[in-house]
């Protein structure tokens, strides 16, 4: 599985994970940062990245990040 596939993969159980958390507990404020950075440091990925791969891995996380702030529920 290459690497964007792990993220993307990763990013979709949390999304599960927090929208069901958002049901149960209402909206917080940083709501998914923890996940953002958990995510960032599991596979510690850099912006400018040495490869195409890892630069749309990490726009992938970015890109996950913005729904958490844009999240309404």
């Amino acid at each position: 599985m290459s690497l964007l596939q792990e993220v993307n993969k990763e990013i979709s159980k949390l999304k599960t994970k927090l929208i069901k958390e958002a049901k149960t507990k209402g909206l917080y404020e940083n709501f998914g940062n923890k996940e953002t950075r958990q995510l960032r440091d599991k596979f510690f990925l850099q912006a400018f990245g040495n490869s195409i791969e890892q630069r749309q891995a990490m726009q992938a996380i970015t890109d996950f990040e913005l729904w958490c702030m844009e999240y309404t529920g």
